[in-house]
């Protein structure tokens, strides 16, 4: 198929919700103002470190 016969993709963002907010200092550091957010990237996959979830350490958030 033709790249441009392909349909359009639709995302779906939720709002953020302004809770566990950071400090200005830690959420520099981090790259986001929400302890939601803050997902390090590990380098491998989430079943690598026990985890359901991008991001975590260990099984830990």
């Amino acid at each position: 198929m033709e790249i441009n016969m392909k349909p359009i993709a639709m995302a779906y963002v939720p709002w953020q919700v302004w809770r566990n907010i950071y400090e200005p200092p830690k959420a520099l550091m981090t790259g986001t103002i929400f302890a939601e957010l803050d997902k390090p990237f590990t380098g491998r996959p989430p079943e690598s470190n026990n985890c359901t979830k991008g991001g975590c350490r260990n099984g830990k958030r």
